[in-house]
């Protein structure tokens, strides 16, 4: 789920906690039934599973984005680090350009190259213009 600088926090709350509890069609209602609290008592969901936040900004918001369920692991990727809230940082080198260009296009088209259809130099720029080398990852339990 990508945060962004300016995020809607709310509405980022409601679909986390859609994806918590299987409750992820509910098309950006129900923001009352998502806990003002940050759940730090222990509450467990059925299968594990990983929520990635992409593109964090700042701790504040970062807090408010957090739920504490047993069986669920957040990653947070981020130009900042926030070693009050992370127990792991993974630094990230910056892909060579060959590399990036491969691993966007598998993730865009299935294929490893840009294909034939699509827009050349649209796809580089928005894949060259949207990396950072300072990105880093970082995990909580």
């Amino acid at each position: 789920m990508t945060v962004s600088q300016s995020p809607n926090v709310e509405n980022l709350r409601a679909k986390i906690w859609g994806f918590i509890t299987g409750n992820d069609g509910m098309g950006g209602m129900g923001y009352d039934m998502v806990p003002k609290w940050n759940l730090q008592f222990e509450w467990r969901i059925v299968a594990p599973m990983l929520i990635v936040l992409d593109d964090v900004w700042s701790l504040p918001v970062l807090d408010q984005l957090i739920f504490k369920v047993a069986g669920c692991k957040t990653l947070v990727v981020s130009r900042f680090k926030f070693p009050k809230v992370c127990n792991a940082t993974y630094n990230v080198e910056l892909l060579r350009r060959e590399e990036a260009i491969s691993l966007f296009c598998h993730s865009a088209f299935g294929k490893t190259s840009i294909p034939p259809a699509a827009d050349s130099n649209l796809v580089k720029q928005v894949l060259f213009n949207s990396l950072s080398p300072l990105d880093t990852i970082q995990g909580l339990d």
